[in-house]
């Protein structure tokens, strides 16, 4: 069986957090070091938990909160970091571009440039609320949409702290460490990533790209939970919204994936097995912020026949990604080979 993680994380020095800001603030030095390494101790944090291969992406909110030509520059340098890496590990890692995504048609070169050139298997957009006060369904993105269809790769959506106006109304008065915490991976930021794929469905991005594949982690951001009701309420026949042609788990069921990043206990990922179906739920860790021990023992809990635990550890991934698939073999890092695209 073997096992991909798709939201695997690090970053570089020209994108990093200041010292004690940031990301930095809560999770301290231990995590800067892991982020920072793409060689050695990460390998054998992989080994260890038997990981087999790691789909890197650059920590939020990278190169999405610079304009301009310094924006595209750091995405650059970021993506030929990560790509450098794949190279040295092409068994071990792949990789998701950082994008520019203040100026799309920018990210829409880069995203092109990063595949075509540097062989990444798709792209890696924080929630566009938090670094450009933006949401994807907006006219704006358009090509860069376009270009993710034209390239048959898919968008990982990932959620990104809110801005200054958002956090002041929701989190004010809290304690620092406590308002920080609700802000991002406690709550807030997957509240507004399931709201932003919501978004993307009720106002016909689906319907205008038809071909686009979307990532969304942390079992789907909550969405699954609901989307029954979620049905109910916004049910195109019901609103005579002529925005989106179908129901929304229709959507989900056809363009929409999700990963069980970051969440290890049994429940939300049964509930995504169960709305969704196997073969839309993909295996993730979301290292260094999760651990991979912990990853690996949800994986080998779960109450699932043995094929259908397959295609989560690894299977779909390889399907969702055209990543090369591989020979039935051991279970461990050891049993992993190449990783190119079909």
């Amino acid at each position: 069986m073997r096992t991909i993680a798709l939201e695997e994380h690090f970053w570089t020095a020209e994108l990093a957090a200041p010292p004690g800001t940031g990301l930095l603030a809560t999770w301290g030095q231990r995590v800067d070091d892991q982020l920072r390494d793409l060689g050695r101790s990460r390998l054998a944090d992989m080994d260890a938990s038997g990981i087999d291969l790691q789909v890197i992406s650059h920590v939020a909110p990278a190169a999405q909160a610079l304009d301009g030509a310094d924006g595209l520059a750091r995405a650059r340098a970021a993506n030929d970091q990560l790509a450098g890496a794949v190279r040295a590990h092409p068994d071990r890692f792949a990789g998701f571009a950082t994008l520019p995504t203040a100026d799309p048609a920018a990210a829409a070169d880069e995203l092109e440039r990063a595949v075509r050139e540097l062989g990444m298997i798709g792209a890696l957009v924080n929630s566009t609320l938090g670094s450009n006060g933006a949401f994807l369904d907006e006219a704006r993105f358009a090509p860069l949409l376009d270009r993710f269809e034209q390239l048959d790769v898919p968008l990982y959506l990932h959620p990104a702290p809110p801005p200054a106006a958002l956090r002041d109304v929701l989190y004010r008065e809290l304690p620092p460490a406590v308002a920080g915490r609700l802000a991002t991976g406690a709550w807030g930021w997957h509240a507004e990533a399931g709201l932003h794929v919501l978004r993307m469905i009720a106002t016909g991005v689906f319907d205008r790209h038809p071909g686009l594949r979307l990532i969304v982690g942390h079992c789907g951001e909550m969405v699954p939970f609901m989307l029954d009701r979620i049905d109910a309420m916004l049910d195109p026949a019901r609103l005579g919204s002529a925005s989106m042609a179908r129901q929304p788990s229709e959507y989900f069921l056809r363009n929409i994936w999700v990963t069980t990043s970051g969440l290890f206990s049994l429940p939300p990922v049964l509930c995504a097995v169960q709305v969704l179906g196997v073969d839309r739920v993909l295996f993730s860790v979301d290292y260094p912020f999760g651990g991979n021990a912990a990853g690996r023992a949800l994986l080998d809990a779960l109450p699932l026949a043995p094929a259908d635990k397959a295609k989560i550890a690894g299977g779909n991934a390889e399907r969702l990604l055209g990543l090369k698939a591989e020979d039935a073999g051991p279970d461990t890092a050891a049993g992993a080979s190449g990783t190119t695209r079909a």
